[in-house]
């Protein structure tokens, strides 16, 4: 089985059928998988947030959050 060209819920759901969820705990498993999926993904791209918007340091920096 390839994975190119297949969509990330069509794997998860590949995933959970192959974890043994039984149709009643098949939701509840995506869902697992699809938390851990984003957790993971978040963690793997850096932090893009400029300086200003951590530490505003004036009114016009203060103004560009507004």
């Amino acid at each position: 089985m390839s994975a190119i060209g297949t969509s990330t819920s069509v794997m998860v759901n590949r995933i959970a059928a192959s974890e043994g969820a039984s149709t009643n705990s098949m939701l509840v498993q995506v869902a697992k998988l699809r938390g851990e999926m984003a957790l993971a993904h978040q963690k793997s791209t850096p932090e893009t947030t400029p300086d200003y918007v951590k530490n505003p340091l004036n009114g016009a920096e203060v103004d560009l959050l507004v």
